[in-house]
């Protein structure tokens, strides 16, 4: 008796017999018969009452050649897409790095405080902000540095005193309601140019996604950060021509020049940033002439400038409160502290998931060097 196996495994009845330590005879497919005499392909043929001959059709031969073809091909396809995938993410990137100029920073510069929050506020709860004041200065990297929370308000009926003792702020500054967080950002720079502390935490009152961006900063602030971006990132575009998918756009030559004023090239890929939250050095903030910022914010707070001129403007939106140029701003401020290394765009994980396996802090930001002693 041959004892073999069927297609699809022995029957039960098979099973048994077997558990009884009987012989069974079990029926299976054998490979075709090439020398059967048949001129065409036959049906299942009993050979020696024991196995069942089959002879397999030329075109299914043709067909499982084929397919194992086309399998063999997309497994290539897909270990060749996972390992681009884990050079892009996991492996060094020396090979594709669009080498950015060492970044101008002011390394003779000597703070006299380790952390200013500035915080931009109009008509947020004043129970909210403190809340958030709470919440940001508990975080243990945050109070390592007994920082100064510094609230400019653009409310014009604030009581800038009561607001101060409201939110336990260390200073509280009206503003005229102009420019947006971005006017906030610039005339905190000017006026505090020679006291600026050795890190500023740039927020506005109503944090957007907190959630996310609490975290950010636990995970990423360090004692060399030069600039750090707390919100999404990833989008990149080219300085003649750059836009993004929610309708901002600018080809002006606004960012041509800002481009060229720091980071010392003619053009190239920018980092956008998002959202008016990061935290820059005080170093990388002092490594751009002043006058750089003072031309930003003339633009955004005088309304004979270019930035408020149909030129500009081209039919799109504007005001002194809500200038069209403050969303240029709020996407220019990684490119205007030097952080346009691409590899934060290709490897800083996004806000949700907040991690990637095998990153470190630089994936998101840009480090500043260590002054010699």
């Amino acid at each position: 008796m041959i004892v073999g196996r069927s297609l699809y495994g022995p029957t039960a009845s098979s099973n048994e017999s077997i558990a009884r330590g009987e012989q069974v005879n079990v029926e299976y497919y054998s490979l075709p018969n090439h020398d059967s005499a048949r001129g065409r392909p036959g049906p299942l043929e009993r050979t020696n009452g024991d196995v069942l001959n089959h002879r397999i059709p030329k075109r299914d031969l043709q067909a499982s050649t084929l397919t194992r073809s086309i399998t063999i091909v997309l497994l290539v396809v897909g270990l060749s897409s996972w390992a681009t995938y884990m050079q892009a993410n996991f492996l060094p990137t020396s090979g594709r790095r669009l080498e950015m100029p060492r970044p101008s920073l002011d390394l003779d510069y000597q703070p006299s405080s380790q952390l200013d929050i500035v915080i931009s506020m109009y008509r947020e709860s004043k129970t909210s902000v403190s809340s958030v004041i709470s919440r940001i200065t508990q975080i243990d990297v945050i109070a390592k540095t007994s920082p100064r929370v510094i609230v400019y308000t653009k409310d014009e009926d604030a009581e800038a005193s009561q607001l101060q003792q409201a939110l336990g702020a260390f200073e509280v500054i009206k503003l005229p309601n102009e420019g947006r967080e971005s006017e906030t950002y610039l005339h905190h720079v000017l006026r505090h140019w020679d006291n600026l502390a050795e890190h500023t935490l740039f927020m506005q009152a109503d944090i957007h996604n907190p959630r996310e961006f609490y975290p950010r900063v636990r995970d990423y602030f360090k004692f060399n950060t030069g600039m750090l971006s707390l919100g999404f990132s990833g989008n990149v575009c080219d300085c003649r021509n750059c836009g993004d998918r929610w309708g901002w756009s600018d080809t002006s030559g606004v960012l041509l020049d800002v481009y060229k004023d720091a980071n010392q090239l003619s053009c190239g890929p920018m980092l956008l940033s998002y959202k008016g939250q990061f935290i820059a050095s005080a170093q990388r903030i002092r490594g751009v002439e002043r006058k750089v910022y003072e031309e930003l914010r003339q633009a955004l707070v005088d309304p004979e400038s270019w930035a408020h001129q149909q030129k500009y403007l081209q039919g799109r939106p504007d005001s002194m409160n809500a200038p069209y140029f403050g969303y240029t701003m709020e996407r220019l401020w990684s490119t205007l502290l030097q952080c346009s290394d691409m590899d934060i765009a290709w490897k800083c994980p996004t806000l949700l998931s907040g991690s990637r396996r095998g990153g470190d802090a630089g994936d998101c930001q840009c480090f500043d060097e260590i002054a010699p002693e």
